[in-house]
């Protein structure tokens, strides 16, 4: 095939066939219309990548790639949860498509900054909602501290460490400072086990209790310590895990 649009072959291998006349155009407004109308509730999983997939390949059946995605990464899921040199190697998609498809997810926890902001959480079940969609499509554990004044209300949810595929390193001056700085009265605490149950490690029960005793000598209070597992999460205060909070 010639190439006069200096498009690396790697990506050439990735780009659907034409529609010079427009065959498809008709397809694409219809389903648009049904998104509009009932959001994706009853499309597959192909038609949903598919949909997404139009924002990146104008006037041109994206079927076909959706299927091959499918296929070759095994769910919708497989193929958000990939990094993006994955998905842009062996020519599976173009750059601006991988970029589209790691935004899905990158978006969330902003868009969930946005929401939670001043909101009162007096419960177990709000503060472990408040965590969870920060770790959605994690691959790595991280480690944040939420901070609240003396009415329950969050000033903020930051992200205090990064680790690696099974543990996240704690830095203590980062958490204390973000405590201080948001003037809190009391912080919540969550990590991640990423492709795991969230059952508390002995080293997850002595590190709670170590960032207990710290942030209660400068007199803010521990509320709780969520940790988010692969389908669920666990609040080691309702559980009342070793007696960390006794």
């Amino acid at each position: 095939m010639e190439n006069n649009n200096n498009i690396p072959e790697t990506e050439l291998k990735t780009l659907p066939k034409k529609d010079p006349e427009k065959l498809h155009e008709g397809h694409r407004d219809k389903m648009r219309d049904r998104f509009i109308e009932t959001g994706f509730s009853g499309f597959s999983e192909h038609q949903i990548l598919e949909m997404i997939l139009f924002y990146s390949y104008a006037r041109c059946d994206t079927n076909e790639i959706a299927h091959r995605l499918i296929n070759y990464y095994g769910s919708l899921a497989d193929i958000i949860d990939a990094s993006y040199d994955d998905l842009v190697e062996n020519g599976h998609l173009p750059k601006s498509a991988a970029v589209l498809i790691k935004m899905i997810t990158a978006v969330i926890p902003v868009y969930h900054d946005s929401r939670v902001q001043n909101g009162t959480y007096d419960n177990v079940n709000k503060i472990k909602d408040l965590f969870t969609p920060y770790f959605i499509a994690k691959d790595h554990e991280e480690f944040r501290v939420a901070c609240f004044d003396s009415n329950l209300r969050l000033s903020s949810c930051l992200l205090i460490n990064k680790g690696g595929l099974t543990s996240s390193e704690v830095s203590m001056r980062r958490l204390v400072e973000a405590a201080v700085k948001s003037r809190s009265s009391c912080v919540a605490i969550a990590h991640n086990h990423p492709k795991a149950a969230p059952i508390p490690s002995p080293d997850d029960v002595q590190t709670t209790k170590y960032i207990k005793n710290i942030i209660e000598s400068i007199g803010i209070s521990l509320l709780d310590h969520v940790i988010v597992g692969e389908k669920d999460s666990l609040s080691m205060r309702e559980s009342a895990y070793l007696g960390v909070f006794d």
